[in-house]
């Protein structure tokens, strides 16, 4: 039996595995995933690729189809033109039509630049204000604490890496898995390590060889470790002071990130003595 149009529109976004159109789901669900990494929400971009996929939709249309109530609807169409990646047309009833995926990324990306231009700016302002109000904290001899801060999201976690690293004096060590080490090529943390004046190794747990993008950098500095046992470990430890622990890295099932900063010796050493022992028990890449 054919399915209708329609059938399709609704079918595609709730598709059970036993459907035809489950294949189509799990490929948007992906799509949708990724989407809303640009700073859309899940109903955004569930929306978003409805429009995209089956073209100029009026928003009964859109409701219809999504099973959205409809106040929400006209609310995200609002937010989707405001933001850029959807416009609509000069028709009545009015219809909505998706910019073309390329164009709506590159627009979504401009307007977080454009966001963070303007924090940039207001940056002096900001920090003229906060010094024109004195400090009432009252100075103690008390022994420093150690601190710790759990992070989500590879933004923060990649920023405060890429912190400990344009500070790092005496020394930046890495350790984690094939999957790890690629995200930060991707995320230009591995060029800031190498480029670093402190000295800098890598750890690649587990690799039989040296992959294709750290070709370029000195093989010296980097060390596979062919066995299996270390493939969910990943930290980056700074100077022996500063250490970003990965409680769920790349090899994780779960796609986001989650990690630990300490400035604690106690958790700090015992890391740093295990990245010693492997360096001097792991395979050379020259």
């Amino acid at each position: 039996m054919n399915q209708t149009d329609s059938e399709v529109q609704v079918g595609v976004f709730a598709a059970s595995e036993d459907s035809n159109l489950y294949e189509y789901k799990v490929k948007l669900d992906k799509v949708k995933n990724e989407i809303v990494k640009f700073g859309l929400t899940q109903n955004q971009a569930k929306v978003y690729i409805y429009l995209g996929k089956y073209g100029a939709k009026t928003a009964p249309e859109v409701v219809k189809s999504l099973g959205m109530p409809r106040t929400e609807t006209y609310f995200i169409l609002n937010t989707l033109q405001n933001k850029g990646i959807v416009t609509a047309e000069f028709s009545s009833p009015t219809r909505y039509v998706a910019l073309p995926i390329d164009q709506a990324i590159a627009t979504l990306i401009n307007t977080e630049k454009e966001n963070l231009n303007m924090l940039a700016k207001q940056e002096k302002n900001i920090t003229e204000l906060w010094k024109e109000v004195p400090t009432f904290a009252v100075e103690t001899t008390e022994i420093k604490q150690d601190r710790l801060q759990t992070m989500e999201g590879t933004g923060q976690i990649y920023s405060k890496i890429k912190e400990m690293i344009k500070t790092a004096r005496e020394q930046i060590i890495v350790f984690g898995s094939e999957k790890d080490i690629s995200r930060f090529y991707h995320s230009e943390i591995i060029e800031m390590v190498f480029n670093s004046l402190a000295d800098s190794r890598l750890i690649i747990s587990p690799a039989l060889q040296i992959p294709d993008f750290l070709n370029e950098y000195d093989k010296k500095k980097i060390r596979l470790i062919p066995g299996e046992e270390n493939n969910n470990q990943c930290f980056v430890i700074k100077d022996s002071s500063e250490i970003m622990l990965f409680l769920r890295n790349a090899t994780h099932p779960s796609h986001n990130v989650f990690a630990m900063w300490s400035n604690s010796k106690s958790l700090n050493e015992p890391l740093r003595k295990l990245f010693e022992y492997s360096w001097e028990s792991s395979q050379s890449c020259y």
